[in-house]
């Protein structure tokens, strides 16, 4: 991912994950198990915290204020949303959740 000022940030493949599926829904709430489960299954049990730490993970490295988030709000008893528009280059587009 390049930063707004050209520098590059390196995501975790689950980060890489989360803002696919962000992008692809921009603008609805996304389900803290919805985000879980597109990670795939999983041996271990899973605690919804567990989301709240890569979301604040991937915050932290979207430059996102953890006081008052602009990109990745999030929307209490129902998950997370992020908001900024998101223009598609012609096929760069994967398929909304």
């Amino acid at each position: 991912m390049t930063d707004p000022e050209g520098g590059t940030v390196s995501l975790s493949a689950a980060e890489a994950s989360l803002l696919r599926a962000f992008a692809n829904a921009a603008g609805r709430v996304l389900s803290r198990r919805f985000l879980l489960d597109i990670e795939g299954p999983s041996d271990l049990e899973t605690f919804d915290r567990a989301m709240d730490v890569r979301i604040s993970r991937l915050r932290r490295k979207l430059g996102d204020d953890p006081k008052k988030p602009r990109a990745i709000k999030t929307v209490y008893g129902a998950g997370y949303v992020f908001t900024p528009r998101v223009d598609w280059a012609q096929g760069a587009q994967t398929e909304a959740p």
